[in-house]
């Protein structure tokens, strides 16, 4: 998407801007080009709609995902990177997790109507 520029500045040379004209055009470009990106919410958070934006931003700034006031929305839930690291422990952890046997959906229902719980 392609910011819109005033007309009488379109027909303006760079040469002919004064700097704090050109500041300004270029602020109000980034301006439009981040409208399509990002939002920011009540409390001040920036909202991404996608997740390579976010991923981009918080790279950009260099800092902890929990440093930086910002999220993206996907199907309507709000989501964070989170400062935690892999580490080789918690990545075989999680292939284990992944390779145990999963429980049958009919054994979950038979034990949750088991214990009171309408299903």
């Amino acid at each position: 998407m392609m910011a819109k520029v005033k007309t009488r500045q379109a027909k303006r040379k760079v040469a002919d801007m004064t700097v704090d004209e050109l500041v300004e055009l270029v602020r109000q470009i980034l301006r439009d080009e981040l409208k399509s990106l990002c939002s920011v919410d009540d409390e001040g958070n920036l909202v991404f709609w996608c997740e390579e934006a976010y991923a981009k931003y918080v790279e950009l700034l260099g800092k902890k995902p929990s440093e930086v006031k910002a999220y993206w929305v996907e199907g309507g839930m709000k989501f964070r990177y989170s400062d935690d690291e892999v580490t080789p422990e918690l990545a075989k952890e999680l292939d284990e997790a992944k390779r145990e046997p999963l429980v049958p959906e009919e054994k979950v229902l038979a034990e949750l109507r088991r214990i009171g719980v309408s299903v």
